[in-house]
């Protein structure tokens, strides 16, 4: 299957239905705007565990203990027995990955005259280990994958469980981005290449932002009409040149039409052309203070816009550095 691209029309077969959603900021506070300061990052997650999961989580480092808590929190809030019967997939999106965890492994292993490092070591650098793990919490047994395309991991995800549901292949798709604050903050902004020119000015941040999604559900908080990429020489550095082909994108109906129109500028979106949107019926709206930048900003973004927005038509903007940009295209009730 191609990548949708913002030629095309949106396919009625892939929209996707959203059930529940959940988005956990650098606050570590469950579904909530709070505050907090980039100097005091990263905070402890066992207090965020220990809510969520009612119990500590042993052996685990803090990515995945954020995975789970974001993923299992998106979960309960379905009736119990909801997945029961069910083929789910488990779609983990993250740019850096769990880098705390990775770090002190290669270390132990290449430190002079040879490391043996610990079983727990090795068990959480195992890049799918945190997708593993929330997936046994959750008694998923489908498929279970962790995509990381630098920022742009979250929508790759979006794509590839859309097409997992359309297929067939799964009933429900559990998609997350998860990304955490490894210290320090310059390090951080390396790793995440930020600089003036490739990026808006915004304190560093982390997440743990997740939709359960499936199709033609009649209990759902809202839809994602359209996951769409296309190259930077084709369009404006800010996305304005796409807003008459979005525009052609967006269903007719008149339900739909009489939503409010927000536009969620990613990191990557110097300008935000506001003048050019607002002129289209867009607001725009930056989620980025809540949350900071980290590689799958955009699942926050996203899914507090889910929860927070009614009756809202809602488009997600981002880049890479290199050629490639997103977006994505949904709607609230």
């Amino acid at each position: 299957m191609e990548m949708n691209t913002i030629d095309k029309q949106i396919n009625p077969q892939s929209i996707l239905s959203v059930i529940s959603a959940s988005h956990i900021g650098p606050s570590l506070v469950l579904d909530q705007d709070a505050h907090w300061k980039e100097n005091e990052l990263p905070l402890n997650a066992d207090r965020l565990v220990n809510e969520v999961m009612g119990q500590p989580m042993r052996r685990a480092g803090r990515f995945i203990k954020m995975v789970a808590c974001g993923g299992l929190s998106c979960l309960k809030k379905v009736s119990p027995g909801y997945l029961n019967g069910k083929k789910t997939g488990i779609f983990l999106a993250t740019g850096l990955g769990n880098v705390d965890e990775i770090m002190p492994f290669i270390t132990e292993v290449f430190k002079k005259g040879g490391g043996f490092p610990s079983p727990n070591q090795f068990a959480n650098s195992v890049s799918n280990a945190a997708a593993f793990v929330l997936a046994r919490i959750c008694e998923v047994t489908g498929t279970v994958l962790t995509i990381s395309q630098e920022e742009l991991s979250f929508e790759t995800a979006l794509w590839m469980a859309q097409g997992y549901l359309e297929s067939g292949q799964i009933e429900l798709a559990l998609v997350g981005g998860c990304d955490i604050f490894t210290p320090t903050v310059e390090e951080y902004r390396e790793r995440v290449n930020l600089s003036d020119k490739n990026s808006r000015e915004f304190p560093m941040g982390e997440g743990s932002s997740w939709l359960l999604l499936g199709r033609d559900e009649q209990e759902n908080i809202g839809d994602i009409l359209a996951v769409g990429f296309s190259d930077k020489s084709r369009v404006s550095e800010d996305g304005s040149s796409n807003v008459g082909r979005i525009a052609g994108m967006i269903p007719q109906d008149n339900e739909t039409l009489k939503k409010n129109r927000i536009l969620l500028p990613g990191f990557r979106m110097k300008k935000t052309a506001a003048d050019d949107w607002r002129q289209h019926g867009w607001r725009v709206e930056d989620y980025l203070p809540c949350c900071g930048i980290h590689s799958t900003a955009a699942a926050f973004g996203i899914a507090r816009t889910l929860q927070e927005k009614s009756n809202t038509l809602f488009l997600h903007y981002n880049g890479q550095t290199s050629d490639r940009q997103a977006f994505v295209l949904g709607t609230t009730k």
